[in-house]
């Protein structure tokens, strides 16, 4: 049985077993004396009005809020219109067939991670039969779910121009070009919901916590992958983590800020883990290299085309050194909070 205590006359629910344990956090609380996030009420939007400096990357100042623990960056010119900064996202290709966002072939491999991507949806929802993929990219996940796996209802956001047209022309897909939080849709209609790698990039991602348990139908699931903040190559690499990518991300999660967050509009977690096989690696073993060469993440803007002035052929050869290390130990911290890539899977009640 879940125990109780009061503290000023609210009561304050304690560790339940299974609940994932976050121990710098609970190093805060205990240097408080209370967990602040506790007073928060489900339905009411955090503002992080109450917040401390965290950790400062590039001169870019990081914040988190003494209520709901979550790490962030404050709002500037460029995020309050995303379609523009966004708008050169993806490219297209030289032959105008497709679009993307790296070369060297590698969007071939990227096409093959976005198959397993929906192979993986359906595992953990097979009776599925609306699906959101919100920031859809191209839409590959929701076109192989369609073709593959009969699911007839995908509907995808796309806030990117060029990856919009793709996904909507090319492979005649359902997808609106708008942020979430503008678009009308219906409530208890999807059976799933899934996020990969797109609620750091929003100002208020409670916002869309609470309009995707509106849409969701009872039972509804919804998936989130985020970078996660606790991650161990953070800790080495310092402010040359590739998960900050600063220019496009505004918040930071870890396990348990966005398990509070999904329990605060009353989800239940049905999983988690901090792995993932086409981002951890990758994150880990940049990020280091990096810090050994004090650059800014070089090979990942050469392998997206950027025109890169210093010597490449030192970045190659350090990322292909560290990348089957950089595996292992991604694998070994599956099931923990230090893995690079957080998952959740959690459903509505």
């Amino acid at each position: 049985m879940r125990r109780i205590f009061c503290f000023g006359g609210i009561s304050l629910p304690t560790k339940q077993r299974g609940e994932v344990f976050d121990p710098e956090a609970q190093t805060r609380r205990d240097t408080l004396g209370f967990n602040p996030g506790s007073f928060i009420m489900a339905g009411v939007i955090c503002k992080h009005t109450k917040s401390f400096l965290e950790t400062s990357v590039f001169s870019v100042r990081l914040y988190r809020c003494a209520k709901c623990d979550l790490v962030f960056r404050k709002e500037n010119k460029s995020d309050s219109n995303p379609k523009k900064l966004y708008g050169k996202y993806y490219r297209k290709s030289r032959n105008e067939i497709t679009v993307g966002r790296f070369r060297y072939g590698l969007e071939v491999v990227i096409k093959t991670f976005r198959f397993f991507r929906a192979y993986k949806v359906h595992a953990l929802h097979p009776s599925a039969r609306r699906v959101l993929d919100i920031g859809c990219g191209r839409g590959f996940m929701l076109y192989f779910l369609r073709k593959f796996w009969g699911i007839k209802k995908v509907v995808g956001t796309q806030i990117s121009l060029e990856a919009y047209i793709f996904a909507k022309n090319k492979l005649r897909l359902s997808v609106y070009h708008e942020d979430l939080s503008k678009i009308n849709l219906y409530d208890n209609y999807f059976d799933l919901v899934t996020i990969w790698h797109v609620l750091e990039h929003v100002v208020e991602p409670e916002r869309y916590i609470a309009k995707i348990k509106s849409i969701l139908k009872r039972k509804g699931k919804i998936i989130i992958e985020v970078p996660n903040y606790n991650s161990w190559s953070r800790k080495i690499a310092g402010e040359y983590w590739l998960g900050y990518d600063i220019i496009y991300h505004l918040s930071f999660f870890t396990p348990g800020t966005l398990i509070f967050l999904l329990k605060k509009y009353k989800f239940k977690i049905l999983k988690t883990h901090t792995f993932s096989l086409e981002y951890s690696t990758f994150i880990s073993a940049q990020s280091i290299v990096s810090r050994i060469t004090k650059t800014d993440s070089l090979f990942f803007k050469w392998i997206q085309g950027e025109k890169i002035e210093a010597n490449i052929s030192m970045h190659i050869l350090l990322m292909f050194f560290l990348l089957p290390f950089c595996l292992f130990g991604n694998l070994v911290l599956y099931y923990t909070h230090y893995g690079e890539v957080l998952l959740v899977v959690a459903e509505k009640p």
